[in-house]
């Protein structure tokens, strides 16, 4: 089998209606199609990377919320209040993303009609095989703070059996 190599020419590069000055028309395109684009990638960029942040601030206070509940375990009958908040500002503090100030509230229950332990006696009330309940509200501000003006309330809750 030969191969045949066809010769092009000028002629008939015009022939088939190929111009090779086409391409130069539309340098400038290229350029107005990205500087409109650019803003969207940019801003879903930053959208992924709040996300991020989000998800990440949720997993810390469930952490968190998971270590003030084991300080009751650990210690039946001897935790106090402030035992479980230096757990829980412990645990927010090693993460480098997660502000202790941004804790709205820290409710703590003890019992199966639960109630709100607001001392170190009622905890230490709380008997055994009762489930303890730390709950955790913190307000994240997100980057995008022109779509979103409020701060997202993210909620955990843990719970143990106080042995």
């Amino acid at each position: 089998m030969v191969l045949q190599m066809q010769r092009i020419t000028k002629n008939s590069i015009l022939e088939k209606g190929w111009n090779k000055n086409a391409s130069h028309h539309h340098d400038g395109q290229s350029m107005v199609e990205f500087a409109l684009i650019l803003p969207i990638i940019v801003l879903l960029l930053v959208g992924v990377f709040d996300l991020g942040r989000a998800f990440f601030s949720y997993i810390a206070i469930t952490n968190a919320a998971r270590e003030g509940t084991r300080v009751v375990t650990f210690w039946p009958g001897k935790a106090t209040i402030a035992d479980i908040n230096t757990a829980i500002d412990t645990e927010i503090g090693a993460s480098p993303m997660v502000d202790v100030g941004n804790i709205a509230s820290r409710v703590i229950e003890c019992g199966d009609p639960s109630a709100i332990v607001t001392t170190s006696t009622e905890l230490q009330d709380c008997t055994s095989e009762h489930p303890i309940r730390v709950t955790l509200t913190y307000s994240f501000e997100p980057i995008l703070s022109f779509f979103f003006p409020q701060p997202l309330t993210l909620r955990r809750t843990a719970e143990m059996m106080v042995p």
